[in-house]
């Protein structure tokens, strides 16, 4: 720890609170217990005659919680008596809105005596809040009567568990922050709001990727003890704010000792092997593999998120050539299923005790590759809105698309000279994020098809499905990465991806691909769809087969209306940019406000 400001220059080792209740000593995250900083190498308390609830709730902050709360003195008074405590010289004055106790101030300790003992009698105490995510596991049996309001603010793209790119939601529809003024105070009520502690970074120009919509904030400035960083003054007028200015955080989480019951070994760096995880058997803790049978890149996720490694570069499922530690090669995990999300590996799905693994234990089990960055796909809405259009397109005009199965079944069963009716539109895919997105297959297991003269380095990229308002998928097509290339760039960005004469595939940060309407498959067959209102959706990636840093975002989402003659497409958005309200009744909206394109 840095020097604490003040009249006296003390160097700080370090603070911890250190549980003394054996009940709590059991729980983690220790929310309670003594104040104790290291000095000369030694744990020292702090006597509590000069402390306020303004400290307690800076300490609680520094360890990952959003508050402090009131405990029993009389047990800690009962305990003081049996052990003589060592007091620290020094007395800490905090005014509560601090991100550290580096930032309050130091002075002498008057309250201490002569024999070195405490004028109160007592050493500091705190007793922490810990955010929603930290906190034990609640009762069961019951179930509360009412229901949980959606959050005003949400981190996103961030590689670890309470850090990320910072959005709010105005006028049911999220958007980011313009990092004009962006400090820690900002910060620090953006990570209490969302159960975190104090915040250790303020991060701007767009370090956690770029989000899509609105700038929905600008020149934010906090006193530090707002609920919400909605209640903070700001400027509404967000001119000549980019998302390139989006701002983020990285906050103080609380610490869960999930670090410490998995490992990653064999690998040739210390960001990738292959998984062990520390279990239960027979009453002893003992180090075992993960069944790599359905192990993927969300379930890769979520072990690069727990030991601290970023994002997930690759997931193996063959690690025979990484030797790992002797005695780990017994499976202790199988049935692995992640949503993605989870904080822990114990957190997803999977078998428990009752292990299966077809493939057996040895070195063909799970690994992971870790890396600090990864890209991050948007589809540009509005272009899909504004180049919709139908084509009825003659059987015999339509062949090398029909091998590559981009037609209805159907069209399997009608004579060349008949026509297919088509449902066109381009597609803008950015890269928002802080690496390239490549395709998963190297260059050498790229597919050539003859018909249309190109490889093919992802079997499917995309998916187009039109759905029926009762959500039945009534039409669908689906495009193969025939070419992922940088189409456009913003300003100040080369393109270092062209698809022309074998090279190499990809989409630079800062880059989008755009596939014109007028390409082969870039369509929805709708031959047979009724005429009625639908609901259109696109999805990148769909089979997360390229990690991301955020994939809500990969989905876009527009209503579709279909008389028999024409077509309308309006109302696109991406997935996650509309408050869960207005995204449940996204059916029902904009009747009125169809326009012709």
């Amino acid at each position: 720890m840095p020097n604490l400001p003040g009249s006296l220059d003390i160097q700080v080792e370090d603070v911890r609170i250190r549980a003394i209740l054996s009940s709590y000593r059991k729980r983690i995250p220790v929310t309670e217990g003594y104040v104790e900083v290291k000095d000369g190498g030694k744990w020292k308390q702090i006597c509590n005659t000069e402390w306020s609830h303004f400290n307690s709730r800076v300490i609680c902050g520094m360890f990952g919680f959003p508050g402090e709360r009131k405990y029993n003195t009389r047990v800690y008074k009962m305990f003081a008596r049996r052990r003589k405590p060592t007091f620290w010289d020094f007395s800490i004055n905090c005014t509560g809105k601090e991100a550290h106790l580096s930032s309050c101030k130091l002075g002498q300790a008057t309250s201490l005596k002569s024999n070195g003992t405490c004028a109160g009698g007592l050493p500091v105490v705190v007793s922490c809040v810990p955010g929603r995510a930290f906190a034990p596991a609640p009762m069961t049996g019951f179930r509360k009567a009412f229901r949980q309001e959606q959050p005003l603010v949400r981190l996103r793209g961030g590689a670890i568990v309470g850090e990320g790119r910072v959005e709010v939601l105005r006028n049911r529809e999220w958007g980011t922050i313009c990092d004009d003024n962006w400090n820690l105070l900002s910060a620090t009520v953006v990570c209490r709001e969302l159960g975190f502690g104090t915040a250790k970074e303020a991060l701007s120009g767009g370090r956690l990727g770029q989000g899509m919509g609105p700038v929905h904030m600008n020149e934010v400035d906090c006193s530090g003890f707002e609920k919400s960083i909605t209640e903070c003054l700001f400027n509404k007028e967000a001119l000549g704010c980019s998302h390139e200015e989006d701002a983020a955080v990285r906050c103080n989480v609380p610490a869960m000792g999930f670090q410490e019951r998995l490992r990653l070994s064999g690998g040739l760096r210390p960001y990738e092997g292959r998984v062990e995880v520390l279990a239960e058997r027979n009453g002893s803790l003992v180090w075992g593999t993960v069944c790599s049978e359905g192990w993927g890149i969300m379930e890769a996720m979520v072990v690069c998120r727990q030991l601290g490694l970023g994002f997930a570069s690759s997931a193996l499922q063959e690690t025979w050539y990484w030797p790992g530690e002797v005695g780990a090669d017994t499976v202790v995990m199988s049935g692995v299923r992640c949503s993605g999300t989870e904080m822990s590996l114990s957190h997803c799905l999977h078998n428990g005790a009752h292990l299966s693994c077809s493939r057996g234990g040895g070195r063909n089990t799970a690994g992971v590759s870790c890396s600090e960055t990864a890209p991050d796909l948007v589809l540009n809405p509005q272009v899909v809105e504004q180049t919709t259009y139908m084509e009825d397109r003659p059987m015999f005009m339509l062949q090398c698309a029909y091998e590559e199965n981009c037609l209805a079944s159907t069209s399997s069963q009608v004579p060349a000279n008949t026509y297919r009716r088509l449902l066109r539109f381009s597609s803008q895919i950015h890269n928002n994020g802080q690496a390239d997105f490549r395709p998963k297959a190297s260059r050498e297991s790229w597919v050539w098809h003859d018909c249309h003269r190109h490889y093919h380095s992802m079997e499917v990229f995309t998916l187009y499905d039109l759905i029926s308002l009762n959500g039945t998928k009534v039409a669908e097509g689906h495009k193969a990465s025939f070419c992922l290339e940088d189409s456009e760039c913003d300003e100040g960005i080369e393109k270092r991806y062209e698809c022309a004469n074998f090279g190499d595939q990809g989409i630079t940060v800062g880059c989008w691909d755009t596939y014109r309407h007028d390409i082969d498959c870039q369509w929805v067959d709708i031959t047979d769809v009724k005429p009625g209102d639908y609901i259109f959706q696109i999805v990148i990636n769909p089979n997360y087969e390229v990690p991301e840093s955020d994939y809500t975002n990969n989905i876009v989402k527009c209503r579709c209306r279909y008389d028999g003659h024409r077509v309308w497409m309006y109302g696109c958005h991406n997935g996650g940019s509309l408050s869960i309200e207005t995204e449940q009744t996204f059916p029902g909206l904009l009747n009125n406000q169809v326009t012709h394109r």
